[in-house]
């Protein structure tokens, strides 16, 4: 162990060095790469482009420093090749070693073999060390797979790059560009190389002629221009990478509409020009029939036109034999006389089943066999999957039109089933005919499986650590039923109720000290369709699945042990990519019941400050859903032509208790005259929450995002006070408003710092939330962002130990607001997240002192009057303390 810290204590130093001097490597007479700059004189052009062309990228840079190019000169190469070379021999003698020791067992094997008169005997193998590719040493690792030699200059390279950036000013439609370049030679062996472009005037495409003598394409294509709009092509720059994604575009849209294997190698341009005043383009699009192989010659291709396709039969291959009983290997070779029981991966069929029980009105109101939903299972002894369900995937419908993504949208819908590990859609085009045969080859997945799943996890910058042993079988009762039973628990960082302890001592909790215990199972069961209602009396285009699950939850902390049971039952529907829509059972979407067990000094300090809202918060509760309701919109799987930005809303209804007041008039009343049911009273209450994100990149590595929160709660009839404190609002956090610690800031004006018994945790009725964060790459997987939050939660009712937390018309008056930076590494799987967050407008603070550039004056004054000149010092706390924030991913 301590040879292991010198050698990285000493890597430190090397890196250390050689940042000293990071041409230490280059050759005399040659020069280090320093900096490629780009200038461009006349039109914005897209520097990100114009830097991919550079043939000669600069070494890397890492937090702004050419970190890699530091671990390449900091460690000698002839003394790792040195030492590489002893491991090989020292490895070299291993495997010889290993191979006289595999001689010899086995020369004593074969003897014993003789000795027992068998002809054969088992060969031992020893695996012998790698010296190909070895395991490289610290030191080689650092070198060559972290560092990074330096970027010599090669002026053909610069050349071939100027040429480049030539011909992607004619890409670009700037035919009477110049381009140009320049190197500045420093003493110290670096370079500074600057291109320099100019772009002129711009060719424009002024009009769009269409050549096709297809009427039905020609057709097509005008519908596809019409649908992307007047401004599509006409009035665009005469730009070859837009025409070439607008062929590919279009390809697309023809293949959708019905036109099978259109390509966009069919779709040509031809272009026109004027005089160069005008600078403007006669664009022809040329649509050329389809090539096909020959028949008579493969080698040759004949042209064709393009059709609509129907779909003639539709065929699933179940490659299963699980369920076969007898010898299925003997029957392939006696009924299909194959000596091999799979073609590829895919094991031959034996019995097949025709798929047609599906009715449908026809005009006249007879019932009769619907024609689309119709198919053909081919299988091993016994489908594992109800066939109904299977065809309930499939788009691509018998007797129906081809369209292109129909094949994408079956292929999905089969595999979020979870019961195949491969669904492989192969189309098979019939001679002679525009027709088509539609073959799924479906392999099962594992039915059953056991786990552990460890999660770390971060809510508000408070961490946890948990597992689950999780039991889930895909497959529960051959319709694709996902039933998954979990048995979870861990610890968790919580905030404090209160700041102060009875004895007015205060309460420190780190948010990395785990003071919370929680422990319980779970039962969760998805299944295909609307329970009660059958599968095969639903539309597909819906996708509905229902979700029936409970749970029994424990958790611990040193103020009190809360036990909560609770039952969900809902309905969810997936419209296109971008839509999900969830509906509860109505009368029991939700049943949540609440038990708190308080310690007697909590439950004393309850009773000392008399707050109906806390004592509210934490008191056993019955949450009984009349609804539950919910619209998720996200567009980050929608189609390409909507554009790169990602757009995400989440809006969720929630009533309660309103179903339960029905029966008041036999129910018992407790003495704040609440109705209750097993001695609880159970809460009534209307929520509404809405949450949006949109993020747009500028590049790959530059985005910006947008974040926005609203929502409140209404408590009503049987809830006296607030929202249950599951359904109540909280403000602050690594999530939320990052210049306060979670879950401290508001509600409203309320004046905490003047509170000596104020909890930590403040809870709301209403919440308005923002942020807009612009994040940025460091280098390698570092991750950058500068931020800025706002926001804030308010009571709904006048709370007299809260006052100020009401919400008024003033409540714009009362926003709080937070302006920092973050560093993120990203892992790939996920990330690791530190942002500083300082507070720049503080609602509690006096309206002339909210302000941190404005006088704290007013700020003390408040204090003396409240503590006296003596003690305020003491008493405040500092009103703008910057806040450090931990979290995994991103906060948004």
């Amino acid at each position: 162990m301590k040879s292991l810290k010198l050698t990285y204590i000493l890597a430190v130093i090397l890196l250390l060095v050689g940042a000293c001097k990071l041409t230490k490597n280059v050759p005399d007479g040659q020069y280090l790469v320093k900096k490629n700059e780009i200038e461009v004189e006349g039109d914005k052009l897209s520097k990100s482009e114009l830097y991919a062309i550079v043939r000669q990228p600069e070494n890397r840079r890492t937090l702004g420093m050419k970190l890699r190019l530091v671990a390449y000169n900091a460690i000698d190469s002839a003394k790792v090749a040195q030492k590489r070379e002893r491991k090989n021999e020292k490895l070299r003698e291993k495997n010889a070693r290993k191979k006289a020791r595999q001689k010899r067992i086995n020369e004593r094997r074969i003897e014993k073999a003789r000795e027992r008169g068998d002809s054969t005997y088992v060969r031992k193998t020893i695996p012998l060390k790698d010296t190909a590719d070895p395991k490289m040493f610290f030191r080689e690792w650092l070198k060559y797979k972290v560092g990074e030699p330096p970027v010599i200059l090669d002026t053909s390279l610069y050349n071939r790059t100027i040429k480049q950036m030539s011909n992607y000013l004619r890409q670009k439609g700037y035919y009477y560009g110049e381009t140009s370049g320049e190197i500045d030679y420093r003493d110290n062996k670096k370079a500074v190389v600057t291109y320099k472009l100019r772009t002129g005037p711009r060719y424009y495409i002024d009009s769009v002629q269409v050549i096709c003598q297809n009427g039905s394409v020609r057709g097509s294509y005008n519908k596809f221009l019409e649908e992307q709009g007047p401004s599509y092509l006409i009035g665009q720059p005469f730009d070859a990478d837009y025409l070439d994604a607008s062929r590919t575009r279009a390809a697309k849209w023809l293949r959708d509409d019905s036109f099978y294997g259109f390509s966009p190698a069919s779709i040509t341009y031809e272009a026109d020009t004027f005089s160069m005043e005008g600078m403007n383009v006669i664009l022809k699009v040329k649509i050329a029939d389809r090539l096909i192989r020959s028949d008579e010659n493969r080698d040759s291709l004949i042209s064709v036109p393009y059709d609509t396709y129907l779909i003639r039969n539709v065929y699933f291959h179940v490659s299963d034999t699980l369920l076969y009983k007898g010898n299925y290997a003997q029957t392939v070779r006696d009924s299909l006389g194959k000596d091999e029981v799979s073609k590829g991966q895919f094991f031959y069929s034996l019995d097949t089943l025709r798929f047609a029980e599906i009715m449908k009105k026809d005009s006249l109101g007879n019932k009769q066999l619907d024609p689309y939903r119709m198919a053909t299972f081919l299988y091993n002894g016994k489908l594992f999957v109800k066939p109904s369900v299977i065809e309930a995937q499939n788009y691509l419908e018998e007797t129906n039109v081809y369209k292109d993504y129909y094949v994408d949208r079956s292929y999905a819908r089969m595999l979020d089933l979870g019961v195949f590990q491969v669904v492989k859609p192969v189309l098979e085009e019939i001679k002679g005919t525009d027709s088509l045969d539609v073959h799924y080859y479906l392999v099962p997945a594992k039915r059953q499986s056991f786990g552990i799943e460890p999660r770390a996890t971060n809510s508000n910058g408070y961490l946890g650590l948990s597992a689950s042993i999780n039991y889930v079988n895909k497959n529960l009762f051959r319709g694709a039923e996902k039933l998954t039973v979990s048995l979870s628990g861990g610890f968790e960082s919580q905030p404090p109720i209160f700041d102060e302890n009875l004895n007015g001592d205060k309460i420190k909790t780190a948010s990395r000290s785990f003071n919370t215990f929680e422990f319980g199972p779970s039962v969760k069961l998805d299944m295909p369709g609307i329970l009660p209602i059958p599968l095969k009396n639903l539309s597909k285009r819906s996708r509905p699945r229902t979700v029936v699950s409970a749970a029994y939850n424990i958790q611990n902390r040193n103020d009190f042990k809360r036990y909560i049971i609770q039952t969900n039952y809902l309905w969810k529907f997936y419209v296109l990519k971008t839509q999900i829509f969830t509906v509860g059972l109505p009368t029991t979407s939700v049943v949540k019941f609440v038990r708190i067990d308080k310690s007697p000094q909590f439950q004393q300090r309850l009773e000392q400050l008399n707050d109906l809202f806390l004592i509210n918060a934490y008191s056993d509760q019955l949450i009984w859903q009349d609804i539950k309701l919910s619209f998720e919109y996200n567009t980050k799987n929608k189609d390409e032509k909507t554009g790169k930005d990602i757009f995400y809303n989440l809006v969720s209804f929630d009533p309660a208790g309103l179903f339960l007041s029905r029966f008041d008039n036999s129910l018992k009343t407790n003495d704040n005259g609440q109705h209750i049911i097993f001695g609880v009273p159970y809460s009534q209450f209307v929520r509404l929450d809405d949450e949006l994100v949109y993020s747009y990149p500028f590049t790959k590595t530059r985005s910006i995002h947008m974040h926005l929160l609203a929502g409140g709660g209404i408590p009503y009839g049987n809830s006296t006070t607030s929202l249950p404190y599951d359904y109540s609002f909280f403000a602050g956090g690594a999530n939320d408003n990052r210049g306060w610690k979670a879950r401290s800031l508001g509600p409203g004006s309320y004046k905490y710092y003047l509170d000596t018994n104020r909890t930590a945790t403040q809870i709301g009725d209403i919440r308005l939330g923002g942020s807009v964060e612009y994040r940025f790459s460091l280098g390698g997987p570092f991750r950058g962002a500068v931020f800025a939050d706002a926001g804030n939660i308010w009571l709904l009712n006048e709370d007299e130990n809260r006052p100020g937390g009401k919400i008024s018309s003033d409540w714009y008056k009362e926003i709080g607001i937070a302006l920092g930076v973050g560093l993120r590494y990203d892992l790939n799987y996920f990330v690791i997240r530190l942002d500083l967050g300082v507070p720049v407008r503080n609602p509690a603070l006096p309206e002339n002192a909210r302000w941190i550039f404005q006088d704290r004056q007013p700020y003390y004054d408040a204090g003396i009057a409240k503590f006296g000149e003596d003690n305020y010092k003491a008493l405040l706390p500092k009103p703008f303390t910057p806040q450090l924030h931990f979290g995994i991913n991103y906060p948004f």
